[in-house]
C-alpha cells in the first residue's frame, strides 16, 4: 500500500512541476479614449488572449464586452499592438484585414502592427471575436509583445455607449494555465487524498 502511495504522490508531483503544454496571457482593456459623455462605458471593454500555439506563433484573440462593436473611425484601427522583430499576421477573422504597419490610435500613440476592419460601415461594424495569428522564421513568444512609447500593449477602435473611440490594454496580462493541466493536477491530488484515507483504515 505504501509503494501504491509513494508512486501517486510521485506522478502528482511531477504534475505539479510540468509547464502546461500552452497557457494563454490576457489583457484587459480598461483605459477609456472614447468621446462623448461617459466615454464608451464601463471598462473592461473587452479581453485579448495570447495563446502560444507552437514555438514559432502566437494566436490573438479579442473578445469584445457585450454590447460593445469594431468601429471604422478612421482614429484608429481593430486592434493595434507591438510584437519584437519582422513577423507575418495570417488567419484574421472575416471581415478584418492586415491594416497600416506602423499604425497610430489616437489617445493612446503609435504601434508597429494592426489588424484593420474591412467590413466597418458607417463607424460601426461586427462585434467580433477577432481572431488571427503572428508568426516568424525565427520564433514568437508571448513575450516578443511589447507595451509602446506610452505603456500601452494594445489598442482597439471601438463603438459603445453610443460613442466612439480608442480603449487601450496597459500590462503585464495574468497567466491562465490550460484548463485540462489543472484538471490533472487536482485529479491527482483527490487521488492522493484517497488513497491515504483508505490507507489510514
Amino acid at each position: 500500500m505504501k509503494v501504491k502511495i509513494l508512486g501517486l504522490a510521485a506522478m502528482v508531483g511531477a504534475l505539479a512541476l510540468a509547464p502546461a503544454a500552452t497557457a494563454a496571457t490576457v489583457f484587459q482593456l480598461t483605459q477609456d479614449g472614447c468621446t462623448g459623455s461617459g466615454g464608451c462605458g464601463t471598462a473592461p471593454f473587452g479581453n485579448i488572449s495570447l495563446d502560444q500555439t507552437t514555438p514559432t506563433l502566437v494566436t490573438v484573440t479579442l473578445t469584445l464586452k457585450s454590447g460593445e462593436n469594431f468601429a471604422g473611425t478612421g482614429a484608429g484601427d481593430a486592434l493595434e499592438f507591438n510584437v519584437v522583430g519582422p513577423v507575418t499576421i495570417g488567419s484574421i477573422t472575416s471581415g478584418f484585414g492586415v491594416g497600416p504597419a506602423p499604425d497610430t490610435a489616437s489617445t493612446f500613440g503609435t504601434f508597429l502592427h494592426s489588424v484593420t476592419c474591412t467590413s466597418c460601415q458607417g463607424g460601426t461594424g461586427p462585434t467580433g471575436p477577432l481572431s488571427f495569428t503572428v508568426t516568424s522564421a525565427t520564433g514568437v513568444t508571448i513575450s516578443s509583445f511589447i507595451a509602446n512609447t506610452g505603456g500601452f500593449f494594445f489598442a482597439s477602435d471601438i463603438f459603445g455607449n453610443n460613442n466612439t473611440g480608442n480603449v487601450a490594454a496597459i500590462g503585464p496580462g495574468s497567466t491562465v494555465p490550460e484548463p485540462i493541466t489543472s484538471g490533472l493536477v487536482g485529479v491527482g491530488l483527490i487521488s492522493l487524498f484517497l488513497m491515504r484515507r483508505r490507507a489510514s483504515r
